[in-house]
């Protein structure tokens, strides 16, 4: 293939055809008509001496060639954007890049509606996109640059990858008002009597850290179910006889008509990271977005960072 005919425009293109999968969605991201697009995807089809978009009854679909572009031309293109914008200033009130972030519902909940505030303020031109945390998958969109940075237990952030704290949450439990329980459990034994609702963060299952915790003083609780996230947890506790343990800030966040108290034993803290792909260190916006996402959740700015980069 000769390279003088790939121009960074039509590489460009060829990403947002490949990611869209439909010359009408990909020419809208773009800023440029269907009939401008058609005739740069037939140059693209000459230069690669593939189809590499077919239509079938579903719209249009990869063909093979594509599939093995798809990745690596994102990867490039996200690499040379970082590159370009380490020498170029930035300034957030005229920036217009759009930025994706994964995070858990919580982390969503603590961060985002100040996040977005601020970027109304600063950044008006700047595109958040936040979506679902999938943790079997995060390290793979952040490699691919579908996803910029996300916010995850450190358990869950992708290894390898640079991360900084930004929050650490105790547990509490948590039970509704009028349970007939006298009080908060005071011992080890009044609260692994009580019916319990775990969290499981990662899908399935009924068990998590705490009853690792409990394992290792040779404790069990009793487990009534389970939930998927933390959010969900203050609902169902607050119509049943149920309690659930939960960070902290979920009784902030949903206090009404729950009551909560510190755990009866010793359990770790939930730590909160903001994680990014190494190729986006020096990238200035996505430095001065990973700075305001740390300032919101709280972070001094002497805290250390936990990955083998800084912030």
């Amino acid at each position: 293939m000769d390279l003088r005919r790939a121009d960074l425009p039509l590489l460009a293109s060829l990403d947002a055809l490949l990611e869209e999968q439909s010359v009408t969605a990909a020419a809208r991201r773009l800023g440029i008509s269907q009939p401008a697009l058609s005739a740069q995807l037939a140059r693209l089809r000459d230069l690669f001496g593939d189809p590499l978009l077919v239509g079938n009854a579903h719209g249009m679909v990869l063909t093979p060639r594509a599939e093995e572009l798809r990745e690596p031309l994102h990867a490039i293109l996200a690499d040379l954007r970082s590159l370009v914008s380490r020498h170029a200033g930035f300034d957030p009130a005229s920036d217009t890049r759009t930025l994706r972030l994964a995070a858990t519902d919580l982390a969503q909940v603590f961060v985002l509606p100040r996040l977005y505030a601020v970027l109304a303020e600063k950044a008006p031109g700047m595109t958040l996109e936040a979506v679902p945390l999938a943790i079997d998958a995060v390290a793979g969109a952040m490699k691919r640059g579908e996803v910029d940075m996300a916010i995850s237990s450190l358990g869950n952030a992708p290894p390898d990858f640079p991360a900084r704290r930004i929050r650490s949450e105790a547990y509490r439990v948590i039970w509704r008002e009028g349970h007939p329980m006298p009080g908060p459990p005071a011992t080890v034994d009044a609260f692994c009597a009580l019916r319990h609702l775990v969290v499981a963060l990662k899908g399935g299952g009924v068990l998590g850290d705490i009853d690792e915790a409990l394992a290792k003083i040779g404790r069990k609780r009793r487990i009534a179910g389970s939930v998927p996230n933390f959010l969900l947890a203050p609902h169902v506790v607050r119509r049943t006889d149920i309690v659930a343990v939960v960070p902290a800030v979920v009784a902030e966040i949903d206090g009404g008509g729950i009551r909560h108290a510190p755990l009866p034993f010793a359990t770790s803290r939930l730590d909160v990271y903001l994680s990014w792909h190494p190729r986006m260190r020096n990238d200035a916006g996505h430095r001065w977005l990973r700075e305001l996402v740390a300032g919101i959740a709280g972070l001094p700015p002497e805290d250390a960072p936990a990955g083998p980069e800084t912030c």
